[in-house]
């Protein structure tokens, strides 16, 4: 055999192999990595165990630097601090303040990480809850709704230094909580390496060409057979983040009281909407919107979703979808949803 005619055997054999070996690839299935991070369970389907410990970590990095209850944390050490005190923060939790703050900004404090004075004072805090179970005292009095509303305020009650990495406290025992955006922001973390789907606490990323997403009823169907009340396509990098009062709650004389407090009112969300989903390429954006419609109610997020559209700038176009107490469905932006029968 002629040399010429060897090497073009062996490229072509060789050409074969990596066709073989890629499509092997292709065909591999993904597995499910579970783990518990932000007082939730998550999981991420990889290909790689190798990635999922990749993601994992840096999820626990943003874990240990926001979270209210990990001594040390950026956010425990600005809850700790005393009015007039800066803290410094590191770039990641910067980052996640000032995006809380256009959401608050954008939602007229309809999403407020400023609330949790509120969200402890109802017995809902991180790692205090118990399902269906209300706090020790009972439901709090108007007097004490109102000496914590006296420390809320997103805007009043701390101030943000990006260039000097600071956070300043500026109303005595004010407190942070981000675990409602940071939730999202990790779970976008996952289009870093190759996986089918991320869900961290029902904050869900996509990393395959498309995924079908269902969505649960808020409130019991009347069959009670559906396993979602719809359903819609997501393409790959979509981050999709579902907020429900039906998530953690108590009942206390026939009355239900759910974790989504109203930062204006000091009180449970009573806006008529049950759950919203909101579909974006910005995860962090996703999980704070979906919080702050159910504290405004639909009618106001499609308005507050026009706006971020057109006069907000850096805020990509995104759908939602809102759910109401009787389980009828609206959806706004592009979005195609399918019922279950």
């Amino acid at each position: 055999m002629k040399r010429s005619t060897a090497l073009k055997l062996t490229a072509a054999l060789l050409a074969v192999f990596v066709l073989l070996t890629a499509l092997a690839a292709c065909n591999r299935t993904a597995k499910a990595e579970y783990f518990d991070i932000f007082g939730t369970s998550a999981y991420i389907e990889v290909y790689d165990a190798d990635d999922a410990k990749s993601v994992e970590a840096e999820m626990r990095r943003i874990e240990t630097l926001c979270s209210v209850n990990v001594e040390g944390s950026d956010i425990y050490r600005i809850n700790a601090a005393h009015a007039g005190e800066s803290v410094k923060v590191d770039t990641v939790t910067m980052y996640l303040l000032q995006k809380a703050m256009t959401v608050f900004e954008l939602t007229e404090g309809c999403y407020d990480p400023s609330v949790y004075p509120l969200v402890e004072l109802w017995g809902f805090a991180a790692g205090e809850f118990l399902p269906g179970t209300p706090p020790e005292g009972g439901i709090p009095s108007q007097d004490e709704i109102d000496a914590a509303l006296a420390l809320v305020g997103f805007d009043r009650a701390f101030s943000l230094d990006p260039n000097d990495l600071t956070v300043t406290k500026l109303i005595e025992g004010a407190k942070l909580d981000l675990g409602g955006i940071a939730k999202g922001y990790a779970a976008q973390l996952a289009l870093r390496v190759r996986f089918d789907i991320c869900n961290v606490g029902g904050n869900i990323s996509v990393g395959k060409e498309k995924a079908v997403i269902g969505v649960p009823a808020p409130r019991e169907t009347e069959t009670g057979s559906a396993s979602w009340l719809f359903s819609f396509n997501a393409d790959y990098g979509a981050c999709i983040s579902t907020s429900g009062d039906y998530e953690r709650y108590y009942i206390v004389d026939g009355v239900r009281y759910h974790h989504i407090i109203d930062p204006h009112t000091g009180y449970p969300a009573s806006s008529g909407t049950a759950s919203v989903t909101v579909v974006s390429k910005d995860g962090a954006f996703a999980d704070a919107f979906a919080t702050a419609a159910i504290v405004g109610g639909a009618d106001k997020a499609d308005d507050w979703r026009w706006l971020a559209n057109n006069r907000y700038e850096g805020i990509e176009d995104f759908a939602l979808m809102s759910v109401s107490d009787e389980n009828e469905v609206s959806a706004h932006g592009t979005i195609t949803i399918t019922y279950s029968v």
